[in-house]
Order: structure tokens, then sequence, then C-alpha cells
């Protein structure tokens, strides 16, 4: 299981619109979910990545604090059911 900010587009693996993206990633470099993103050069993002136990909800929020898009904070957010259980063992490393 792998959460990816990616920024360089593969046509073999990437979503065809060819953006930039989040991607939620199980067993595969494809993405099983995706949501595009706006690059901001030199700003600093703040990232949280959550998982609800009892919902099986992995949950990736990118948000840039110090840049104004359209009057609002820059942010994204992605969810996707991950049954963590059924693709990682009791005891993992994160890194």
């Amino acid at each position: 299981v792998a959460v990816e900010f990616d920024t360089f587009y593969n046509a073999a693996w990437d979503p065809s619109n060819k953006d930039r993206h989040i991607g939620i990633d199980v067993n595969s470099i494809k993405s099983i979910n995706t949501t595009s993103w706006k690059l901001q050069n030199g700003e600093e993002a703040d990232v949280v990545i959550a998982f609800n136990a009892a919902t099986n909800v992995l949950t990736v929020s990118l948000t840039y604090p110090n840049s104004v898009e359209e009057e609002n904070v820059a942010s994204y957010t992605l969810n996707e059911v991950v049954p963590l259980k059924e693709f990682v063992p009791e005891w993992v490393r994160i890194g």
C-alpha cells in the first residue's frame, strides 16, 4: 500500500489526463484512485495520511497553507476504502 505524489507522467500506468496527481496504490504501481493536484513550486505543503480502522477508509490530504487559490487555501483530498488487513502484515514499517 502506497500513497504517491506523482509529478512525472508515464503512459503505462498513470491516469490518461496526464496531470500531476496524488494516488493511492495497492499491490500495483497503478493507482486505484487519484486526484489531480497543482504543484506549488517552492511552497511547503502539509500532508496528512489517515486510516480509519472502523470503516477501512484511507484518507490523504495535501494543503498549501500559504497559498491562496480562488480566495481559498489550495488543498486536495483523496479517500479510498482499503482493507489494510488484506494487504499488510500485523507489523509494518512506515517511511
